[in-house]
């Protein structure tokens, strides 16, 4: 049907006909064309493992997922780890090498702010509007930043990533929190009810920002409803396995509760704020 040399835009109807030969060859000439663009690699991995390539799909994750980590989208860098350990149960490692390498770049960080202070240079300007977006995923990964290392890869280990379609709940208002949600891809919409009993949007969330976590934290029910807007992918991090870690590595117990207490302070003044704005 497909005549010459394998063409990117043909890759779905390669792996349609579960052609993986050609579908590996269309996109490893594409990773060519444009090798800054990243999500190719994760393509390219996807299809080494349906075709049957293990070995080869987890090099390939684990390059990405070190990337990633080094240009501090954490959160990214767990999701792809999760996707060798599905691949590979037996490859508890690369949790490790995960953790090694966001200990080593908080090290660095840590390094960077302190040399800043001694010359008394001024902080980086605020990023541009273009790179806000990954400027939240930066953020949100520091919170894994703050676990030491070790309570770091049992953290990794216990993560769950997860997938929800458009329209999909994901958690209810009301409800009993056993786990929280970092959004990986995608977007979700935060509703509620008045006490009319009209519905309310109360937010927007995308990659990079939290829900869930105060109901986790507080053992509160869920104070708002969770739907997917578009095909979502999250990492869920269990209250459960929080607590055993918290009972392993002590120290934990602080960076839960500084995260909350930066959580709940974004809270208050986002009610705040659109109460002042109600006002006008």
């Amino acid at each position: 049907m497909f005549k010459g040399k394998p063409r990117f835009e043909d890759l779905d109807h390669y792996l349609v006909n579960r052609d993986y030969g050609l579908a590996l060859e269309a996109i490893a000439h594409e990773i060519k064309r444009r090798p800054e663009n990243f999500n190719l690699l994760l393509r390219q991995a996807e299809i080494l493992g349906l075709a049957g390539d293990r070995d080869k799909a987890i090099e390939v994750y684990r390059t990405l997922a070190r990337h990633y980590a080094e240009q501090g989208f954490y959160a990214r860098a767990i999701a792809v780890i999760n996707k060798v350990v599905r691949l590979d149960p037996g490859r508890q490692e690369v949790t490790r090498e995960l953790a090694a390498v966001i200990a080593a770049q908080q090290e660095a960080e840590q390094a960077r702010h302190a040399r800043r202070a001694r010359a008394k240079s001024p902080a980086p300007p605020a990023p541009a509007e273009q790179a806000e977006q990954a400027e939240k995923e930066r953020a949100a990964s520091r919170f894994f930043a703050e676990f030491p290392p070790a309570a770091l890869e049992q953290l990794i280990s216990t993560t769950a990533v997860r997938s929800f379609a458009q329209g999909e709940t994901i958690v209810r208002e009301g409800d009993r929190g056993t786990s929280w949600f970092l959004i990986e891809e995608g977007e979700v919409e935060v509703q509620t009810t008045d006490h009319s009993g009209r519905h309310l949007v109360l937010a927007r969330l995308g990659p990079g920002e939290f829900f869930g976590e105060v109901a986790v934290l507080t053992g509160k029910p869920r104070t708002a409803t969770i739907v997917a807007r578009n095909g979502v992918t999250v990492i869920e991090i269990s209250r459960q396995d929080l607590d055993q870690i918290a009972a392993a590595h002590p120290e934990v117990r602080s960076v839960l509760q500084r995260f909350y207490e930066k959580r709940a302070q974004a809270t208050v003044e986002a009610v705040l704020a659109r109460m002042r704005g109600n006002d006008v």
